[in-house]
């Protein structure tokens, strides 16, 4: 017989009461996870909807807590949903730009995009994460310069701050930006 027999059976204000004691759980997962479109009143409606199912296959003989068993229930649960938003994600790949496009028409603003458009906030982490990683993967060259690059210089102008032929400057840059393209596609 499952403790929460009474609350099972429709005691709402007993469920009620007991539900509030678990919020901190909730609040807790609403700032590790992002899920598009959820608000506050979303997040207490899926914990109260977990915690009753939690509460229905509760099993005293595994000796977990109540609390400790919705806290794993949850979590699974807005895991699934976060899975289930990056997958629908995917889906809208056909109205995604290039990255060339980008660099191509925005030049230096090309990292502004990050921030500017209405990205969400799962996937500008993704990026600022995987772009974290583009100095450690460049040459000492190719990092000036792209950077040179991006902060609005012509490769011939880089080419003579640099004392290099322009061909060897051209180069780099395609480097960098193919290594830049295998960072964020992968």
């Amino acid at each position: 017989m499952n403790k929460y027999e009474d609350i099972l059976k429709g005691d709402t204000l007993a469920f009620d009461c007991l539900y509030r004691k678990y919020y901190p759980v909730v609040y807790k997962f609403q700032k590790k996870y992002y899920l598009k479109d959820f608000d506050r009143e979303d997040w207490i409606q899926e914990g109260r909807i977990i915690f009753h199912r939690s509460l229905e296959r509760y099993e005293e003989v595994h000796n977990v807590s109540i609390g400790k068993f919705f806290k794993s229930n949850f979590e699974n649960h807005i895991r699934s949903l976060v899975r289930k938003q990056c997958a629908i994600k995917r889906t809208i790949d056909v109205q995604s730009v290039s990255l060339d496009q980008k660099v191509e028409k925005q030049g230096e603003s090309f990292f502004d995009y990050i921030g500017a458009e209405e990205a969400d906030v799962l996937e500008q982490m993704i990026i600022r994460e995987k772009l974290e990683q583009l100095p450690i993967v460049l040459s000492p060259f190719e990092r000036v310069t792209f950077q040179e690059y991006m902060n609005g210089k012509e490769l011939e102008e880089i080419a003579k701050d640099t004392a290099s032929r322009e061909i060897t400057v051209r180069s780099a840059y395609d480097r960098a930006k193919k290594k830049l393209k295998a960072i964020i596609y992968d």
